[in-house]
């Protein structure tokens, strides 16, 4: 018996395009620069450009979790779901505060990036901006986040590929009492799924 949605919630299909699409134009967008300034120190006065990859490396990390998150939500039993929910909105939340953080601390950043590139310990005094690349990204962390809130919300009525067992439906024995499973008999060439069809008379 397939589980009934509630009203509001996403099917598997829906709740996985608003997770990846956002997703994929946030990793995307992390290419791109999120701030640019230069450097009031006498070594380095060029005009800095800092991408969101450096800026904030966190966030390809944080998205990539939500990705994996999400084929635990659509393939996971009730307690892998559970443990998959809390983690995509974490992860979403955290990747959506670090995108945060780069845009409203332009200076920070730029002053951050020449320090790395010159091999201090102290940031430089700098200049900086935001980009419109990386309020795009911000834009994209929000959806993100929405996208898996709703996500984890909606996997509660969803049924997981090994929804069968959790219904209580048991493998057969084969000989000496041996548990069969459905990949036993795809390996040995026959369809389970004629085992459960209605016999016809």
């Amino acid at each position: 018996m397939t589980s009934r949605l509630r009203p509001g919630a996403l099917d598997k299909k829906r709740a996985a395009l608003v997770v990846l699409v956002p997703a994929a134009l946030l990793l995307g967008l992390t290419t791109r620069a999120w701030a640019v300034g230069e450097s009031k120190d006498v070594l380095s006065q060029a005009v800095t450009e800092v991408t969101g990859g450096t800026a904030a490396p966190g966030v390809v990390g944080l998205t990539a979790v939500c990705v994996v998150a999400l084929l635990g939500l659509m393939t996971g039993g009730r307690v892998i779901r559970a443990v998959a929910a809390a983690v995509i909105v974490l992860a979403s939340l955290g990747a959506l505060a670090m995108t945060v953080l780069v845009a409203l601390r332009p200076v920070d950043t730029v002053a951050d990036a020449v320090a790395r590139e010159l091999a201090r310990t102290t940031a430089p005094a700098a200049t900086g901006s935001s980009t419109a690349g990386v309020w795009l990204a911000v834009v994209a962390a929000v959806l993100l986040a929405v996208g898996s809130v709703l996500a984890a919300v909606s996997s509660r009525t969803w049924a997981g590929l090994s929804g069968r067992y959790e219904r209580g439906d048991k493998p057969e024995s084969g000989p000496r009492g041996e548990v069969r499973t459905t990949w036993d008999e795809l390996s040995e060439g026959r369809d389970p799924t004629l085992r459960d069809a209605p016999d016809e008379t």
